[in-house]
């Protein structure tokens, strides 16, 4: 294993637009991040292009955030590449780019997204609730609140933009009972609602809680690979979860299913922690569909290289590499999920463990694509923490700093991606086997989890934005991908600016980029460990 060739700084472009989707004959800005200290000029090309340079003595040497404006915008349909150069040190360029293209997409119309309450949704008995909501898109609605199907509240609102909204429900409830709690906006003749389920009483048990690992334990989990390829030792089959619970399919060198399960990896000759005392980035990287943890010493053995060789020893990258249960195909027997959180309790279990692995418990990262990417983008935005939880790991904060996502679903509510993206014809046959799930709770919904404290972001698609609702043509015809859709990423964009965090999240179409490389480099200008 030999350490990468790192750039002294990177630059990355911001997204512009709805996805790099501008509107036609417009000027347009894009701003970027140079990552650290320059002394190089800035160069713009569009298509290969060189058509400006602004001379540092303009733009200055320090690391930050910089824009360019594109005057006269491009005419609709027209799509271009927009590269911006700096050279380091040994006259080597540094770049970043975009495709960026005049028009429209569909985006997700004038929605109510109502946030988690209490701990996933479970609320103390005879407390009063505060209730947090989004509401997507300017409206000059009332807004009305209901309990089980009572109106109970209507509070005048004017003329708002999109923005969050909050609303206290006095006294509580009893303890023992559930309730539905709704917030709504008039839309024409329509009522667009945002809801949560809630129990209330005590917290139960920690879901799927892990046995004690100790560093005593742990290196019962050393496992020597004598050939050094990919690496020459690793921790093998460490509990995250539950050791008795199963997860599809059934992959793996061992066939066995059962338990939640990671190896671990670092960034040392023979694969052992590190003596020191330093404290390492960690990486949780989640399998596609149908692969297991296993694929990163098989066919992904490439990017966990890359990854170990950020930085060699302590202050490196500790990769965990897990598997996890899939929400929309591992289902008990009234096609409820089993699990939808266990990257969520992968990440509680590191954090809480985290002198144990020598990590920094606020430098956690995810990466994946596909599944992983769904689950990831549900994992990063979601809290668990539970403070009166039986199980110390589940007391503790669910939060990541950042997380890189290839072809990732934000949602897996079947009737939210039926109503905002397909035709009525389509409705029928679109996963016609699972619940009705009209409050986008049964599956997962990261799109109303979306906080203030929301982590870094970039999602990336290998499709293109749609502009209209899928047809049943299209659908019959499979012209569309509808669970790699990029629109999934647009939805967290929107959510996302709403409450102010343009600058936390990047999401891009048409990805043909080195994912292995890309991750990497993410993980590098986000970090906090290391040098």
């Amino acid at each position: 294993m030999t350490a990468a060739a790192m750039p002294t700084f990177q630059v990355r472009i911001h997204t512009v637009g709805n996805g790099n989707v501008v509107e036609p004959n417009q000027p347009f800005t894009l701003t970027y991040d140079v990552t650290a200290t320059s002394h190089s000029d800035h160069y713009y090309y569009v298509d290969d292009s060189l058509k400006l340079v602004r001379a540092n003595s303009i733009t200055g040497s320090e690391a930050g955030v910089f824009s360019v404006t594109y005057p006269g915008g491009f005419a609709n349909g027209t799509s271009k590449r927009i590269r911006i150069c700096l050279f380091d040190d040994n006259d080597v360029p540094v770049c970043d780019e975009v495709r960026v293209r005049a028009g429209h997409v569909l985006a997700v119309p004038l929605a109510v997204e109502m946030h988690a309450l209490g701990v996933a949704n479970q609320v103390p008995a005879n407390q009063s609730l505060d209730i947090h909501y989004d509401v997507l898109g300017p409206s000059s609605s009332d807004h009305y609140y209901s309990v089980d199907g009572e109106l109970k509240l209507v509070r005048p609102q004017g003329s708002q933009a999109a923005g969050e909204f909050s609303v206290t429900y006095p006294g509580g409830f009893a303890a023992g009972t559930s309730h539905e709690l709704k917030a709504c906006v008039q839309d024409g003749d329509a009522m667009r609602c945002g809801s949560r389920q809630v129990a209330v009483g005590s917290v139960g048990a920690g879901a799927d809680a892990p046995a004690p690992i100790t560093s005593s334990l742990l290196n019962e989990h050393y496992t020597v690979i004598g050939n050094c390829s990919p690496v020459c030792g690793y921790y093998e089959n460490v509990f995250y979860g539950d050791s008795s619970v199963s997860w599809l399919p059934v992959v793996g060198p061992d066939s066995e299913p059962n338990g939640l399960r990671a190896d671990i990896y670092y960034p040392t000759p023979d694969g052992r922690i590190h003596s020191g005392s330093e404290r390492n980035t960690l990486l949780i990287y989640a399998h596609s569909a149908n692969h297991s943890k296993e694929s990163v010493r098989a066919d992904k053995k490439g990017m966990l290289l890359k990854y170990l060789s950020i930085q060699q020893g302590g202050g490196g990258v500790t990769v965990a590499a897990l598997d996890f249960r899939h929400p929309l195909k591992d289902l008990d027997e009234n096609a409820y999920p089993l699990a939808r959180d266990d990257l969520s309790h992968a990440v509680q279990f590191f954090r809480y463990y985290a002198d144990v692995f020598k990590i920094n418990p606020d430098d956690i990262f995810i990466t994946g694509s596909s599944l992983g990417a769904g689950s990831g983008i549900h994992a990063a935005v979601k809290e668990l923490a539970s403070p009166d939880d039986p199980s110390p790991v589940r007391r503790v904060s669910s939060a990541i700093r950042g997380a890189f996502l290839s072809n990732g679903q934000s949602s897996f509510s079947p009737q939210w991606f039926r109503e905002n993206f397909l035709e009525p014809a389509v409705w029928p046959y679109y996963q016609k086997g699972y619940l009705d799930d009209a409050e986008r709770a049964i599956y997962g919904h990261a799109v109303a989890n979306v906080t203030a404290s929301a982590p870094i972001l970039e999602l990336v698609y290998e499709g293109t934005f749609v502009d209209h609702k899928v047809t049943l043509s299209e659908y019959q015809n499979k012209a569309v991908d509808l669970t790699h859709m990029p629109n999934f990423g647009l939805a967290m964009l929107a959510q996302y600016r709403l409450h102010g965090l343009d600058d936390r999240i990047i999401v891009r179409d048409n990805y043909g980029g080195n994912f292995d490389r890309e991750s990497m480099n993410f993980v590098v200008r986000n970090r906090l460990s290391g040098d």
